[in-house]
């Protein structure tokens, strides 16, 4: 339980310190690129993301089986949860463009942040979230899906003729547990970053 109570001090903290680095970022030469500024961007999330993990003591392991291109890529996971996205945010190499639910944005600093990192609100029609996510990637900025989202990772995947990055993780499920009384547990946790395929390829490993 203390190492949540730790947890929770550590996230309040590091969100008051955010408010410099948004600062910061207002000031950024709007002469760089999407790409970079992206780049610039999601180094704060993942620092601030792997605080998070370290407090709980684990062990972290990434096995990636081949060197993701240069460009975009629509990475897909089974699931996304709060301490999955964590996880990621944190650990996978390229900046990425992921949907949250709405209620997210109600908290100042935090909407802030979401909006710089050019997170795509859930409360959309397909189409609009699909139209979104295609401008993320042409703009050259990867995409997080999840397996339920399988059916926009093809059409993105197509039509903007980039790979799929499957990732599995395993641990996530031990890390924090507790209905009522929260705990966090050092646990061992992987995370398993397939070869990127191409939506042909894709299809046919389907079949």
């Amino acid at each position: 339980m203390f190492r949540y109570w730790f947890l929770t001090i550590y996230v309040v903290v590091s969100f008051f310190k955010s408010m410099r680095h948004l600062h910061a970022h207002e000031l950024t030469d709007p002469r760089i690129s999407y790409t970079k500024r992206m780049h610039l961007i999601h180094e704060h999330a993942k620092r601030f993301a792997r605080g998070c993990i370290d407090q709980s003591g684990s062990v972290m392991t990434i096995h990636q089986q081949k060197k993701l291109p240069d460009e975009p890529v629509i990475y897909i996971t089974q699931e996304l949860n709060p301490v999955t996205m964590t996880l990621l945010i944190g650990h996978l190499e390229k900046p990425f463009a992921f949907m949250a639910k709405p209620n997210l944005f109600r908290y100042p600093i935090l909407k802030q942040w979401l909006k710089k990192m050019a997170v795509i609100r859930q409360n959309q029609s397909d189409d609009a979230l699909l139209e979104e996510a295609k401008e993320r990637i042409l703009s050259g900025q990867s995409v997080l899906l999840s397996e339920a989202q399988r059916h926009m990772a093809e059409a993105l995947a197509e039509d903007c003729d980039c790979p799929v990055v499957p990732i599995e993780t395993s641990g996530t499920d031990r890390l924090l547990t507790g209905k009522v009384v929260k705990r966090l547990h050092p646990v061992n946790v992987d995370i398993h970053i397939k070869a990127p395929v191409m939506m042909s390829d894709y299809a046919q490993k389907r079949a």
